[in-house]
């Protein structure tokens, strides 16, 4: 058997690697641009954070926002009651959501 032959197809060369380059292309775009996406809606659910808003952090905390300090990017939550709070210092990008 001359494998040689059947490795090499004559002059159809060029079209695997253009197949080739179409699906890596088409890979990095499903991945870049619904991370934009993301990124955009968690930048506009930020600006739009204020106090008395209902949030959870990252960690799982639930609570209202009681203070803004953007001179350090850190808000102060109430997660604890009305009648009895506990309030919590956290970085701004500790919050996952707004609820």
């Amino acid at each position: 058997m001359n494998f040689g032959m059947i490795a090499s197809s004559g002059g159809n060369d060029w079209f695997i690697w253009v197949i080739l380059a179409v699906v890596f292309v088409g890979m990095i775009l499903m991945t870049v641009i619904p991370q934009r996406k993301q990124k955009k809606k968690m930048q506009e659910m930020m600006s739009s954070l204020s106090v008395g808003d209902k949030i959870m952090t990252i960690g799982g905390f639930v609570g209202t926002i009681v203070e803004i300090n953007n001179d350090n990017d850190r808000f102060t939550i109430n997660v604890g009651s009305e009648d009895a709070p506990v309030n919590v210092v956290i970085v701004r990008n500790a919050v996952r959501t707004k609820l």
